[in-house]
């Protein structure tokens, strides 16, 4: 029994040893991510990641392989913003759930408007789920064939308008906010190949930009 344990433990230890060293990698990936365009930013980051790394909640989330999961993203800047907005969600007070299949995901073009969208979407996301009780955000990868997606889906309110949502002016994080959801749409517009698609079920909306390969 004991070698059992023994073993057991030994395994944990090197799946949080194995885990700690992407995350040291992926935190590379945050600090030379396009969106941390100011020194201040950068500061915030290497000062909010110092602590966190001293918690529990910390070696909770490398045991749980709730952000190695992250190394199957071979797009850098498209990783580096996951990472970024995995702990900016914490910091909020959100959980961020990042799934992707047991497969490289990858963008074969359109990858710098992709990260644009996505990081307004994540957000968007983050910052509605703050006020709802079920403070979950989930963004998940996929790829069909030739054709990739990436899932976003929040909690909503009452107020949320599915046919709305990208007017100039609205937001579901209030009035006059609507700014980062009215350039989503510009830039699924502009963008050869990309597409977006809105679903609301069961209190939740999700947000799914849709990436063709590229003819």
């Amino acid at each position: 029994m004991f070698s059992v344990v023994t073993k057991y433990h030994k395994g944990r230890h090197s799946l949080f040893l194995y885990n700690s060293e992407i995350f040291y990698a992926f935190t590379q990936d945050i600090l030379r991510s396009p969106s941390l365009n100011t020194q201040d930013n950068i500061s915030e980051i290497k000062d909010y990641l110092t602590d966190y790394t001293q918690s529990g909640e910390f070696r909770a989330s490398l045991n749980d392989g709730s952000i190695a999961s992250v190394q199957h993203l071979k797009n850098e800047i498209l990783r580096g913003l996951v990472v970024q907005k995995f702990f900016y969600a914490k910091q909020c007070g959100v959980k961020l759930t990042i799934e992707i299949a047991n497969t490289d995901f990858i963008l074969s073009h359109g990858v710098t408007v992709a990260v644009r969208i996505i990081g307004n979407l994540l957000d968007n996301a983050i910052e509605q789920a703050q006020k709802m009780t079920d403070k979950i955000v989930t963004v998940a990868f996929n790829e069909i064939d030739n054709t990739a997606e990436i899932a976003i889906s929040n909690p909503i309110d009452s107020d949320f308008n599915q046919h709305q949502i990208f007017e100039t002016g609205y937001s579901t994080k209030g009035s006059n906010r609507g700014l980062g959801l009215t350039n989503v749409r510009d830039l699924v517009e502009q963008q050869k190949g990309f597409y977006m698609d809105i679903e609301t079920k069961k209190n939740y909306v999700t947000m799914t930009l849709i990436v063709t390969e590229d003819k």
